[in-house]
């Protein structure tokens, strides 16, 4: 399988680009020797499997290290949001991994969910933050001075061209979505924390828009790779979403910290509806397929001006 780098995240300065390009270099030799039936044994895979694991997250390091004494000798202007970034993906994406570095062996699902989430946290974060430091890239855009649903659907649209070089054609087919079924499709909750205080943002996409994506960042021939397009959905998605919802509240929340993240089934969704209806709840359709974004924050509902808790359709 293909793990692809595109043009499309070249910054320009050599050194940190080659960095990103070995990443998913690395990255790809890993998946690759999981689902290799030939050349030698289960054990002896495991083992390079485990090595390269280790390999991978040392790497990430010492490049996020050369980034940062990058943007310190230009007198970046976000360098202590952006090295958080870096830290929050040190501390809580990849220390869920600690123990394949330390025990002797790792499953093949679990190389799958490791690579995923280098893969979705590095696709975001190359295209907007990284982008950023250089003067490019949708950050750099002037923020809108209201917002409505022109402005969402501009702003979803500029997003996805950024990090997935997609014309997706993303449009608002339901400005008050209840959590009606729309389709075979996955949803997720996002736990952030702001101030000590918890941010809930809920989204759902069809299944054929994530295997198309998925098509697109891993090649055509996805083999038994669920596992690994799941992951790079739920990292991507997270940062994804704050991304945009930075973008919207329009201050600065360089503080909203990524805690965790859950699936939902089609009851879990519906629950969290019948017992209240997010501020802001919009349905899209695109090129691609359907998907919504849903946010318990005020401060979309304030500049969206909808009232709080508002029913559908009233």
């Amino acid at each position: 399988m293909k793990v692809s780098w595109s043009e499309h995240y070249t910054m320009g300065i050599p050194e940190i680009d080659e960095d990103h390009k070995h990443l998913f270099r690395i990255a790809e030799k890993l998946v690759n020797t999981v689902e290799s039936p030939q050349g030698m044994n289960e054990w002896s895979r495991m083992f390079v499997v485990r090595e390269g694991v280790k390999y991978l997250k040392n790497y990430f390091l010492e490049h996020a290290a050369r980034e940062e004494e990058y943007m310190r000798r230009i007198g970046y202007a976000d360098y202590v949001t952006h090295k958080r970034l870096h830290d929050e993906f040190q501390y809580v994406q990849m220390a869920r991994f600690e123990e394949i570095i330390e025990r002797g062996n790792c499953s093949r699902d679990e190389v799958f969910d490791f690579v995923g989430v280098g893969i979705g946290w590095l696709l975001e974060h190359i295209s907007t933050a990284d982008m950023a430091i250089v003067g490019k890239g949708v950050l750099c855009s002037p923020k809108a001075e209201e917002l409505n649903e022109k402005v969402l659907e501009q702003e979803v649209n500029m997003l996805f061209t950024a990090t997935l070089n997609l014309n997706l054609n993303a449009r608002i087919i339901n400005p008050d979505y209840g959590g009606e079924a729309f389709g075979d499709a996955l949803c997720q909750q996002y736990i952030y924390q702001k101030d000590q205080k918890k941010v809930y943002i809920y989204s759902g996409i069809e299944k054929s828009f994530l295997i198309g994506v998925a098509k697109m960042v891993c090649g055509e021939d996805l083999g038994e790779s669920e596992g690994l397009i799941l992951s790079t959905l739920e990292v991507f998605g997270a940062n994804f979403w704050r991304t945009l919802g930075e973008r919207l509240i329009q201050h600065n929340s360089g503080g909203i910290v990524y805690k965790e993240n859950h699936f939902l089934s089609g009851k879990e969704l519906r629950d969290v509806y019948a017992a209240k209806i997010p501020a802001v709840s919009v349905l899209f359709d695109s090129d691609m397929g359907k998907f919504f974004i849903a946010s318990e924050d005020e401060r979309w509902n304030q500049r969206f001006h909808k009232q709080p808790n508002q029913q559908p359709g009233a």
